[in-house]
């Protein structure tokens, strides 16, 4: 890993990011289920609790905010892998504390990795949910075009082998640049405009990985309601960069159970692909059986 002096206005290992407070605002939501273009009555009450819940993926918006947990050179970067732990639902309206830490920095395929741990607390105190996000930044580059492996070249990922179980399976989702614009709130960034795009080195708008997480999180808040609100895990591995003008799938398999520390759990196999069958997260994910 490149030598990188301690300031404050960029991550370290060990540093606190400090705390905020956080809730799913109504013009949240309506972002979240319009720019994935998923319908919202499953989330109302009486559907999974007696009152409404918000999906388990507007964790993503948890772990945004924190200053200083970039690092320099922000040309090029990606976020690369995502885990969730969740134990209880989020209530829309509700004010959560969230704090936030660098847990790590270390090097992949000539990329430092920002890995940021963040937890939900509720106001009494219980943990809700603690996320380990980590974000690729570029070691070297700092100009020009960013060089992509082809994913038709990456061993593995267009022959991903799908496991036996219970095979469960979403929607397709087109995704267009107008819901990334939604998605993101309108903000203008590299996953809504293709001049902050070009900036950081991309010929074209990357769709966010919050946005095709969400589709996974969808997906399994749909199939195992409160057994995943009250006790699922996530581990997600960024595989290829989805463009606007894509359709992505998720897809699941349960494949079977184990007893982890007296408790047992159903193991899920999980995964995101494009229509060409091209994988572009891969994972695993359990919740209590």
């Amino acid at each position: 890993m490149a030598d990188q002096q301690r300031d404050e206005n960029f991550a370290y290992a060990g540093k606190d990011l400090g705390s905020r407070t956080f809730s799913t605002t109504s013009e949240m939501l309506a972002n979240y289920y319009d720019g994935l273009e998923v319908e919202d009555s499953y989330y109302s009450a009486g559907s999974i609790y007696d009152q409404a819940v918000a999906p388990t993926m507007t964790l993503t918006e948890v772990d945004t905010g924190f200053r200083g947990a970039g690092m320099p050179n922000n040309f090029g970067n990606l976020w690369i892998r995502q885990q969730w732990e969740i134990n209880n639902p989020i209530i829309p309206g509700q004010k959560y504390n969230v704090t936030s830490k660098v847990m790590d920095i270390y090097d992949h395929r000539n990329r430092d990795i920002v890995l940021q741990q963040v937890s939900l607390w509720s106001p009494d105190g219980e943990l809700m949910a603690q996320g380990r996000h980590h974000q690729s930044y570029m070691q070297d580059q700092t100009s020009g075009r960013v060089a992509l492996r082809d994913p038709k070249a990456k061993g593995g990922v267009r022959t991903f082998n799908v496991p036996d179980g219970e095979f469960v399976e979403g929607s397709p989702h087109a995704i267009s640049l107008e819901m990334c614009g939604t998605f993101f709130h309108g903000n203008a960034n590299y996953h809504t405009n293709i001049d902050a795009a070009n900036e950081l080195g991309f010929d074209e708008v990357v769709v966010g990985g919050r946005m095709t997480m969400s589709y996974v999180g969808d997906l399994l808040d749909r199939h195992f309601g409160k057994a995943w609100y009250e006790g699922g895990k996530m581990d997600l591995k960024f595989t290829n960069i989805t463009w606007p003008g894509d359709s992505v799938i998720p897809k699941a398999v349960v494949t079977d159970e184990t007893v982890v520390d007296g408790e047992k759990r159903a193991n899920v196999a999980v995964w995101v692909e494009k229509e060409d069958g091209t994988v572009v997260i891969v994972g695993t994910a359990s919740v209590k059986a």
